[in-house]
Formats: structure tokens, C-alpha cells, sequence
């Protein structure tokens, strides 16, 4: 059987599951009485209770040869559409009781003003024989609004696991050599093979990249978390290499730490795959890749202090008319290539905030390199979206391919 890292991991977040679970079944049948029958509070904790062992079981007691079989699959995206539904419905009634609140309050208001005026008898009468009343049509529908943060939640769980695009961007740069012009770099990253990426879906990455013709696909990080699944990633990956002109060159993240960094190091050295540990190679006519590791850190101080070191060693040697391409997974690293002048960095970890509302992360994780495309001065860095997910939701954040296409800048007139 497969295990997370620790214990203390799966306390805390089974404690918050048992929280909202018991929330939901506490705020639901306050909010319409049609929740409070015994068949739907025995509907609401026999599905609550078979997604959270689902999630156990897919987390951290899955069988070391993977799931049972790939309609196990559809019993994940149920288990996580409930639960975060259940969050997102939470924060939805408890807005909605406020606004239900002050209606009545308003609507209190106002009959006893029209039981203040002469004949309101009659014309509330009047009003009640010609059918329901607006506050009652109101109070029917709001029956349906806890359907609404599971249909949400459906839409971010299956549309975030299967949605990929592919995001291409041609950047111009003065100080390219011209035997560079039109070199295409891919690059995929936080695949987190396992729960969510499988084979399957790592054949379909792979495919995308081939339709782009880079010369070189790099992967920054976070590769995979099901190790049951490491022999066939580099079985693909081999095959893949070979249809590179340039190859695959690597950099480590976080995940490969907290799975066996030693396991996925050994299976990766075995490999044509190039590894760039706080180490820099030449790839092409004046072009150099160098690859920093993840900076483990107790603080922020001591953070910046580890980057600067990797960093410091990962450029080491290379020659200064060279044009330099930095693959890091922590995005933090952009910090060090501006100030280096650095034409092109490549980052990940952050996976866009997966939760996104006009191009903003919603998520309390927040990082000062998120997402996307940064520009200083003559350098770029990019941090990818991801193209996997260890949690398997996405709204107005799909998963991604970046692409880039180098070439020179023309002189300005």
C-alpha cells in the first residue's frame, strides 16, 4: 500500500472534512425545510461519508499497482464535486441567510405599512386568492440554491481534469544569436502523475507537444506522485526523446521530496532525460539551459539565501554572450533571473491558483509570481498554469502546454 509522507497531514485534513460535513448537515435543514426530512439527512451523510472514504482510499490507502480500474475514476469525481460543493455551498447559504435576513426585514417593513392604511385586509385577501405571493414563489426557489455550488463544483472537477490547452507566445529578444532565430521550447509542468494524470493523459500531452515541432521540451517539476506509475512515465518519455531534436531537460520540485526523491532521481539518470540540478548545459548554437533545485527553507530570509545559492552555481560557467534559459519550479527564482538579466525564465508550482475569477486566484496561497507572462526590462518569465493537478479542480484556470518561439528583435528605426 502507498502512503502520504505523515500522519499529521491526513489528521488535519480529515478534521476539516468532518467540519464541513458536520456544517452542511447543521445549515442545510435551516435553510429550507425541505432539507430537514430524515431521507434527505440520510441521503446527505450516506454521500458524504462514501466520498470522504473515497478520498481516503485515493489518497492514501490506494493499492500500490494503482486504482481497480479506470471506472474508479468517476467515483473520485464524485467524491470531490461533494466535498467541494459542500465548501462552496456553505459559503453561498451563509451570504444567501444575510440577503434572506435583510428581505425580511424589508418585507416585515412593508406590511406593517400597508396594515397601517385603510382596506389592507381586502387587499391581502385579494392577493392570497389570486395565487402564491412573491415571498412564497421566492422562498420555493430558494430550495434549489444549494444545487448551484455542486454544479459548480462539478463543472471545476471534470472540466479542470480534462480541459488542456495549449498556450503559444513568440517572444523577441535583441541579444539572440541568429542561429537561435525560430527555436521553440515546450514546456509542461506539476503533471503529478498519479490520481489524475494518467497514461492516458500523458499520451495526450505528449501528442500536443509533438503537433507544436519544438526543438526541446522541458519539464519543471513536480512530475509525478503515484511512483507505481514511474516505469511507464519513463518509457513514454524515452520513446519521446528521441523525437527531439535537443531532448528533455528536467529540474526538480517539491512533490518529488515528498514522494522518494531518490527513486525518481535513479529512474531519471537512467534515462536520456537531462537533469539541471543548480547546473547549466549547452544545447544548440549559443544556447544554454541551467536548472535550479526546489529552495527548502524554515523562512523567508533563509529562502532567498538558498535561491541565490542555487542560482549562483546553476549559471556558473556559462559564457556571457550565451543566451541563457533558467528552468526553475518555484516561481520565487524569476526574482534572481531579472536581476541577472536572465532573458528567459521558466517556472511552475503555483498551478495559476486553479480557482480564478478575472484572471485573480481566489485561493489564500498567494505568490508574487502567480501566473502567466512577467516582463523586466529585456527579460521574461513564465509561470505555467500546470498542465496536471493533485486537486483536481480548475475554474477560469485550465490546465497548459506553453509554448515559446524564439527570434530576434529588429532594430528600431
Amino acid at each position: 500500500m502507498q502512503h502520504g509522507p505523515s500522519i499529521i497531514p491526513m489528521l488535519i485534513i480529515f478534521s476539516f472534512l468532518a467540519g464541513i460535513a458536520w456544517l452542511g448537515g447543521r445549515v442545510l435543514p435551516k435553510w429550507h425545510e425541505v432539507y430537514a426530512g430524515p431521507r434527505v439527512r440520510y441521503a446527505y451523510w450516506g454521500a458524504t461519508l462514501l466520498a470522504v472514504a473515497i478520498l481516503i482510499f485515493s489518497r492514501w490507502l490506494r493499492p500500490a499497482g494503482g486504482f481497480p480500474g479506470e471506472w474508479f475514476r468517476y467515483f473520485i469525481y464524485f467524491a470531490y464535486i461533494w466535498i467541494v460543493g459542500l465548501v462552496f455551498m456553505l459559503v453561498v447559504l451563509l451570504a444567501g441567510y444575510v440577503v434572506k435576513r435583510l428581505v425580511r426585514r424589508l418585507a416585515a417593513r412593508r406590511v406593517t405599512a400597508a396594515c397601517e392604511q385603510p382596506g389592507s385586509d381586502t387587499a391581502e385577501a385579494a392577493a392570497g386568492q389570486r395565487g402564491i405571493t412573491r415571498r412564497q414563489f421566492l422562498e420555493g426557489m430558494s430550495a434549489a440554491i444549494p444545487a448551484v455550488p455542486l454544479a459548480v463544483s462539478a463543472y471545476g472537477v471534470i472540466g479542470g481534469d480534462t480541459q488542456l490547452v495549449v498556450n503559444r507566445h513568440t517572444l523577441a529578444f535583441p541579444q539572440l544569436p541568429p542561429s537561435l532565430a525560430g527555436f521553440r521550447i515546450a514546456q509542461i509542468s506539476d503533471t503529478h502523475i498519479g490520481s489524475f494524470f494518467g497514461m492516458d493523459k500523458l499520451d495526450r500531452v505528449l501528442s500536443l507537444v509533438m503537433q507544436e515541432r519544438p526543438e526541446v521540451l522541458v519539464i519543471t517539476g513536480d512530475l509525478i506522485d503515484d511512483l507505481a506509475l514511474l516505469p511507464p512515465t519513463m518509457e513514454r518519455l524515452t520513446a519521446f526523446q528521441s523525437q527531439l531534436p535537443q531532448g528533455i531537460f528536467y529540474c526538480w520540485g517539491n512533490h518529488e521530496y515528498f514522494r522518494d526523491i531518490n527513486r525518481i532521481r535513479q529512474a531519471l539518470y537512467k534515462s536520456p532525460i537531462v537533469v539541471l540540478e543548480n547546473s547549466n548545459t549547452a544545447v544548440g548554437s549559443g544556447l544554454y539551459l541551467a536548472g535550479v533545485d526546489y529552495p527548502w527553507s524554515k523562512d523567508r530570509g533563509e529562502q532567498e539565501m538558498v535561491r541565490q545559492q542555487f542560482f549562483t552555481q546553476a549559471v556558473r560557467g556559462i559564457p556571457a554572450e550565451a543566451f541563457t534559459v533558467l528552468l526553475t519550479h518555484h516561481s520565487a527564482f524569476l526574482d534572481e533571473a531579472f536581476a541577472a538579466g536572465i532573458p528567459l525564465s521558466l517556472a511552475g508550482h503555483t498551478h495559476g491558483g486553479q480557482v480564478n475569477l478575472f484572471g485573480k486566484s481566489l485561493l489564500p496561497i498567494q505568490y508574487k509570481y502567480m501566473r502567466g507572462m512577467f516582463r523586466q526590462g529585456e527579460s521574461y518569465g513564465y509561470v505555467s498554469t500546470g498542465t496536471g493537478h493533485w486537486l483536481p479542480l480548475r475554474i477560469g484556470c485550465p490546465a497548459e502546454i506553453s509554448v515559446f518561439t524564439l527570434q530576434r528583435e529588429t532594430a528600431r528605426v
